[in-house]
């Protein structure tokens, strides 16, 4: 099969590869796959298995206006190479609507609650004019897909209202070949890491509530006055990371807590497993209550207990299997001290593994379209 992707971000250059990375460079063993490039981030470029469709645009970081600047390359594009593939995976906005107004079936990657994640880039009043204008875009292409593949039941629950085509649900995971229990002791010298540590992996976006812990911080430090703050993640179209740092200084915990930037996929397990608990800290909007993140399953399979907040997919599907939830500051303190007497067995993990995960999305595609694997 010859499938074209169009992904929600640059493929190769964005600092955190999402499923599709991981599903679509498995399935290219067995099907000819080519990919949009968008040029969005002028950053380290991943190696990829899938073939590069370079969409010839200027390279450029405001996410909005990137597409909204390049939209007529881009529609000129897809609408010239569509008819080469059986089918169209889209998983992106202006994008998936000029592949909707194709002959060539699409299928729609819901991952994520598009309207409320574009708008998370803004301020009001734009964020409401931008929630507005993906929610129709996103109506538009899902009524018009052949069907859609999502991650949890949840999403498959929300987008039931909103359209009569086949949907099918793939859990997100995590790459066990590169994910796992690994050495901390150069981690924890290198950035003088105290006792307990709490740690985050992610990217740092206005969706997830670190400054939550981080006001927290001087009451963690009251029963652990040893503990430090591991943040793991890059700051990419906001400037959440300054706010962040901001905070830190201002509650009197700036030397507690570390930042360290972009750290490659391949090279976590080493900054998890230096964690005595990894933090899933969501806010609650849509977008994170619906979805189930691939950072709690990679906390998991280092050994490390989570706590988790707005995510309540995970938080009750591996709830006694290492992820405890909370809602407030006395709930997280109390378990928090669970969390650091628990054992966790990286194997309750080992069902999401993409390489198994890929066959299931695979499998998804071909019942989608109706055809026999």
């Amino acid at each position: 099969m010859r499938l074209l992707v169009i992904p929600t971000t640059d493929w190769v250059g964005h600092p955190v590869p999402n499923r599709l990375n991981f599903i679509f460079d498995r399935l290219a063993a067995r099907h000819e796959i080519d990919v949009c490039h968008f040029r969005i981030f002028d950053e380290k470029r991943r190696e990829t298995e899938c073939n590069l469709i370079e969409m010839e645009s200027e390279e450029r970081q405001e996410i909005g206006s990137y597409y909204l600047k390049n939209f007529r390359e881009h529609a000129s594009k897809i609408s010239e190479i569509s008819e080469n593939y059986d089918a169209i995976v889209s998983a992106n906005i202006l994008p998936s609507s000029i592949a909707s107004l194709q002959e060539t079936p699409v299928i729609i990657d819901y991952l994520d609650h598009l309207p409320q994640s574009a708008a998370s880039y803004y301020k009001r009043p734009l964020s409401r004019i931008a929630k507005e204008v993906v929610k129709g875009l996103t109506l538009f292409n899902i009524k018009k897909a052949e069907g859609l593949i999502t991650p949890t039941t949840r999403f498959k629950e929300h987008l039931e209202s909103k359209t009569d085509n086949s949907i099918k649900v793939v859990p997100n995971g995590l790459d066990l070949e590169k994910i796992g229990p690994s050495d901390p002791s150069e981690i924890k010298e290198e950035y003088s890491l105290g006792n307990p540590v709490l740690g985050y992996v992610g990217s740092l976006e206005g969706w997830i509530d670190l400054e939550g812990i981080i006001e927290l911080m001087p009451a963690i430090k009251k029963r652990y006055p040893e503990a430090s703050l591991l943040i793991v993640g890059p700051s990419l179209h906001t400037d959440y990371s300054e706010y962040l740092r901001g905070l830190s200084k201002a509650v009197g915990a700036e030397e507690d807590i570390v930042f360290t930037g972009r750290v490659d996929y391949e090279d976590l397990s080493p900054y998890i497993s230096a964690m005595d608990v990894g933090l899933n800290p969501r806010k609650p909007l849509k977008m994170n209550t619906l979805t189930m993140g691939s950072k709690i399953l990679t906390y998991l399979a280092c050994g490390v207990p989570v706590l988790s907040k707005n995510m309540p997919e995970p938080e009750e599907k591996l709830k006694g299997k290492g992820v405890h939830s909370y809602g407030n500051e006395r709930e997280f303190l109390g378990e928090l001290a669970e969390c650091l007497t628990e054992s966790i067995n990286p194997a309750v993990v080992s069902r999401y593994d993409w390489k198994r995960l890929a066959k299931r999305y695979e499998k998804a595609i071909f019942e989608l379209l109706g055809l026999d694997k």
